[in-house]
């Protein structure tokens, strides 16, 4: 039984909640919204109408059944229902929109909240007379002089404006309380509601969900619920790891012969082949951006890439044959330096990944590269000397920086894994720091003024297992005898060794699920819950989240269980957590 009133079973957390008034019913609800907001007016109409049916949304229905119920006779004899009462399940409205400096002062003031210094706040107020989400709007001079308080020193790569949150990421934090506050007070026909306000807003500007299609293909459906998943716990990117040597997931119209050879394997699991076509990206992307969710696509080159040898053998430093690599690991095999048909392929590719990710940012891969190909191949011993290089990962980050280079001139906010720092060659690559135990990767990347994302292969890959009773759930383990228990996800400090105060360039952490053994969307939401709501906790709250005992507590009481979130949206949970 749940003995915690809905905001404190709110994950995450949010910053300022209070009590205004008593708990409430709302049968049937009515949206609204400022034009910006439609996007997120939308999918919070949507994921309503998918959870709890077309009825909450049709008020005149609603209206006609308590007409014809209040007439008590139906053929001369008398109805002797219950609760067809207009009292018992009233129509409540739901708006979404700006809030000048003046409203939202007094809005503030009334509340007795302090007026929040960041930027993507968002105000909730929730009473018997109307749902009201508030998204205050800066002046001109506001956000550039906000917008100039947050920006880093860069200087290695182009310097990038860096905002704590967008309006529209704050508009849909603010549907997705609103969301779990539906399903809290859900009775199955009607909402019991607190009256109340709430204040929040994020510490981190980048709270990232990676999953990886290549080794499995995971499909539209199940990546969509996995996204309504993240937006309703305000996860806010996506990075869509879509190629490796398994396979290439990502349909190119100049390039037909990357998903024609690559998007296949042999081999007896059912999800080792396919590919998205234009039409899935697109329809992905805008769904994402509906909830407030960027995301950024990563072909990772010049390592991982047996999918792109098998339709193209001249790109190796050996003849082959080349094929989809039907195991896990690492391979020696990797494009070749010394043809620069490897290059031009990777810039014509991502040419027309621009064109289909819109977002800012895009993830270029750069891990795991062997040089042992290089050190043998004529072609790239060349290409080394005519640079002039000393070292043979210099030739890797060469290819980084003419790849990272092109990708700036077209406005793009460039990522690699850590491994962009490794060459002594400079780049315009900003890090993903994913090798902890290299732990000079994070301040090496912020001295060189490149943007960083925390994303620690331990604890924070969800394909590794989940408690230290191995024989209860499936995962890895690596480099580490412990289990990424709950407990450790959650208590992981991803602010250590950064300081007293994250330093400007700092933009957040990424969870990644790398599916060599996650063989299907089911085993997905297995591995990724409840330990992604535990990193979304995090990654919202930051250094002021709460003791992990009352996170759990939240969680039990209003997520996991017979009628908690995870089991309303039918979501495959891992219920072993320590």
């Amino acid at each position: 039984m749940n003995t915690l009133n809905p905001l404190e079973t709110l994950i995450p957390a949010p910053k300022h909640a209070i009590v205004s008034g008593s708990l409430f019913y709302a049968a049937t609800l009515t949206l609204d919204g400022d034009g910006d907001f439609l996007p997120q007016m939308r999918s919070l109409r949507d994921e309503i109408l998918s959870s709890f049916g077309e009825t909450v949304l049709s008020p005149q229905s609603s209206a006609e059944e308590f007409e014809y119920f209040e007439k008590q006779t139906h053929d001369e004899t008398p109805l002797w229902g219950a609760n067809f009462r207009r009292e018992a399940a009233p129509t409540v409205s739901v708006r979404l929109r700006w809030a000048d400096a003046d409203t939202w002062q007094n809005r503030l003031t009334a509340a007795s909240f302090a007026v929040p210094s960041q930027n993507g706040a968002y105000l909730l107020e929730i009473s018997p007379g109307g749902i009201e989400m508030l998204i205050f709007r800066s002046s001109p001079a506001e956000a550039a002089e906000a917008m100039a308080a947050t920006a880093p020193v860069v200087s290695a790569p182009a310097a990038i404006p860096v905002t704590a949150a967008t309006a529209a990421e704050a508009a849909a934090a603010a549907c997705a309380t609103l969301m779990q506050l539906l399903y809290l007070g859900w009775d199955g026909w009607r909402f019991r509601l607190p009256s109340c306000r709430i204040l929040d807003w994020p510490e981190l500007s980048w709270r990232g969900l990676m999953v990886d299609s290549a080794r499995h293909f995971m499909s539209l459906a199940e990546l969509k619920k996995t996204l309504s998943m993240a937006w309703l716990y305000k996860l806010n990117r996506f990075h869509w790891h879509l190629t490796d040597d398994q396979g290439w997931r990502l349909e190119l119209l100049t390039l037909p012969e990357a998903t024609g050879s690559g998007s296949t394997r042999p081999g007896g699991d059912p999800n080792r082949n396919g590919f998205y076509t234009q039409e899935d990206v697109r329809d992905l992307v805008a769904y994402a951006a509906d909830r407030g969710i960027t995301v950024v696509p990563e072909l990772d080159l010049p390592g991982h890439v047996q999918a792109v040898l098998a339709g193209h053998p001249e790109f190796a430093c050996t003849p082959g044959p080349h094929q989809v690599r039907t195991e896990w690991g690492i391979s020696e095999d990797v494009l070749c330096m010394g043809n620069p048909a490897g290059l031009a392929f990777t810039l014509k590719a991502w040419d027309e990944v621009c064109e289909l990710f819109p977002g800012p940012y895009v993830h270029i891969g750069g891990d795991e590269v062997p040089t042992t190909r290089w050190e043998q191949c004529p072609k790239c011993a060349a290409k080394k000397a005519e640079l002039g290089l000393k070292d043979w990962i210099d030739l890797h980050g060469h290819f980084v920086a003419a790849v990272a280079d092109h990708l700036a001139k077209k406005g793009k906010i460039v990522f690699g894994w850590d491994e962009v720092l490794d060459s002594s060659l400079p780049n315009k690559a900003h890090v993903v720091h994913w090798r902890t135990w290299l732990t000079e990767q994070s301040l090496k990347a912020l001295a060189q003024g490149r943007l960083l994302i925390r994303s620690p292969f331990f604890p924070y890959y969800l394909d590794f297992v989940q408690t230290d009773d191995r024989s209860q759930t499936p995962g890895l383990a690596y480099r580490s005898p412990d289990a990424a228990s709950l407990r450790r996800v959650y208590e992981y400090d991803p602010f250590a060794d950064l300081g007293t105060s994250a330093p400007s360039g700092f933009l957040g952490i990424q969870a990644n699920a790398w599916s060599e053994y996650i063989r299907d969307g089911r085993r997905l939401e297995f591995m990724l819950f409840p330990r992604l709501i535990a990193i979304a906790e995090t990654a919202w709250n930051g250094k002021q989240r709460a003791a992990y005992e009352t996170f759990t507590r939240r969680l039990e009481a209003g997520h996991t269980g017979r009628r908690g979130i995870l089991v309303q949206r039918n979501i495959n949970y891992c219920p072993y957590y320590e």
